[in-house]
Parts: C-alpha cells; structure tokens; sequence
C-alpha cells in the first residue's frame, strides 16, 4: 500500500508539473524554486541542529516504515525528505517550463533552470549517503554546500528574470574582480561556519565524529567574519564611486548591511548563552540569505550583456 500511495504521489506531482509548466508561467517557476531551494536549505538546518539526522536510519522508508514513528527526531527527519521531494518536483517544473519556453530563445536561461534542477535532484542520493555513512561530517558538509551553490544559481537566475533591467552605463574593468574576491570571500565565511557547526554541538545527531576542536574552529571562524566585514566595507565604499548603479544596487548594498549586522549580533548571543539549537537554526538561516543577497548584489553590479 504504501509503495502504490508513493506511486500515485509521484504520478500526481509530475502531472501537475507537465499540465502547470507552460512558457508563460516561466517567471512564477523562477521564483517559486527560488523560495522553494531556500526552504530546503533551512529544513536541512532543521534536521541538523536538533540532532535528527539518525531520526530515520534508512532510506528512503523511516524505521521500514512508510510512516516514521511519533519522536520529534524521527518526524523531523522525514519531514524534511518529505518537503525535499516537494523542492525537486519545484525544480523539475522550473526545467520543464524552461525547455518548454526558453530553451531556443535564451539557452542561458534553461542552463540555468537545468542546473537548477539537477543540483536539487542530486540531494537526495547524497542524502541517502549521509544516512548511510551515519553522518560522516565530511559528507554532511558537502550536502550543505551542494544545497549553497544550487541556492546561487536560482539567484542569479531569479535576479535576470524578476530584477528591474540593468543601468547601461559601462562598468570599470576592476569591478568583476572586485565581486569575485568578495563573493570568494563570502564563500569563505559560510564553509568555516559549516565546519563550527560540524565541530559544535549540533552535527546532526549525537555520538557521530566531528570535524577538528569547536574552540579552534569557532576562533578562526570569527576572525574570517571579521575580516568580511572589512572586505565588505571596502567593497561598498569602491560600488560607491561608480556613476551609475540603478536603484536595486544600493537596497541589496543595504541588505546585506543589515543581514551581516544581523549575524554578528545571533553569533554572539548564541556563543555567550550555550549554542541553543534554535539560535544556531537563525544563524544559519540569516547566512543563507546573506549568502542569497551577496549573489544578488554581484549580479546586479556585473550583469549578463544584454543580446540583440
């Protein structure tokens, strides 16, 4: 029965993608995956920071079971499997709807979507292996980052297709360097961060082998946070000398202005008071969307030329 109930789940999901995925509906596509790959980064966090990695030793079934058993671990575990299905048929409709409309007009675009979908759909094997290799921190990194970079790729996608077109004024050849370093530079922030949390108090579930010492970890992981701060003031100050921005420049500069304030005020309340999971949760939600309006900012700043 449950075998049959997953089939028909499956059948309906890719019905109604094929049946919602015309060309015109491109743009809602781009932002519901966009929305959608961010849920899936933080109901991964979820998982992790409660310790429910294990909630569910096996996959894809929790415990043998189409149903996982009444524990906040085991439900939290598959829930998050659950919603992950839901993110990939997003992604899958975003694919389609590009193939079906993009595709010849803008391949760009449908590389974009493509990647998109094949990020999002490459989680869940990777999962499995997480589940199997009993939370090897090494392979949980990596299904963090996997999840990063696709988030990347859907905001840049998202930034061409819903952002206001770009100013036309010519750009200075030192700035896609400048976006690059930063950008780099952000990268940098949010892996040593992954790897406080692999150190820490939260890698998943207890009793699995962590990466390095939390102390050391944790100090580098400051000092890299500061150093962002000083590399976005830098970066900030040169975006302020160019003649012409357009007006989504400053609120994303604005944005993540305020995210990184927003980062280093949770990471210190969450040092000082003992890591609660629900802190280290807003942690890693805030720096995912910091990440987001990074990827945001430099798109903006160095778009795509414009084909005729």
């Amino acid at each position: 029965m449950s075998v049959l109930a997953a089939g028909v789940f499956i059948a309906a999901g890719v019905w109604l993608v094929w049946r919602y995925s015309q060309p015109a509906a491109f743009p809602a596509w781009v932002a519901a995956a966009f929305v959608a790959v961010y849920i899936n980064v933080v109901s991964g966090a979820v998982v992790r920071v409660t310790n429910s990695g294990l909630g569910c030793p096996d996959w894809p079934a929790c415990h043998g079971r189409a149903v996982p058993p009444m524990n906040w671990n085991s439900i939290a575990e598959f829930t998050n499997r659950v919603m992950a299905f839901l993110v990939v048929m997003t992604t899958i409709g975003l694919a389609v709807c590009a193939a079906r409309g993009v595709r010849r007009a803008d391949r760009a675009r449908w590389w974009m979507a493509f990647a998109v979908a094949a990020g999002t759909v490459a989680e869940a094997p990777l999962g499995a292996v997480t589940i199997v290799t009993g939370l090897n921190p090494y392979v949980v990194m990596t299904h963090f980052l996997l999840a990063i970079i696709v988030f990347s790729v859907a905001t840049v996608l998202f930034i061409d297709v819903w952002g206001a077109p770009a100013a036309g004024a010519s750009r200075p050849a030192w700035l896609p360097v400048a976006v690059a370093v930063f950008t780099l530079w952000s990268l940098l922030m949010i892996t040593s961060g992954a790897v406080v949390t692999m150190a820490g108090t939260h890698p998943g579930a207890s009793n699995v082998p962590r990466i390095w010492n939390l102390l050391d970890a944790a100090y580098w992981h400051v000092r890299v946070a500061v150093s962002f701060v000083v590399v976005l003031a830098g970066f900030l100050f040169a975006c302020s000398r160019l003649a012409v921005t357009g007006y989504r420049v400053p609120r994303l500069a604005w944005l993540v202005v305020v995210l990184t304030a927003s980062q280093i005020l949770i990471g210190e309340w969450q040092w000082r008071h003992q890591l609660p999971w629900w802190a280290v949760l807003a942690h890693v939600a805030t720096a995912t969307a910091l990440w987001s309006a990074v990827i945001a900012l430099g798109r903006s700043l160095v778009p795509r030329p414009v084909t005729t």
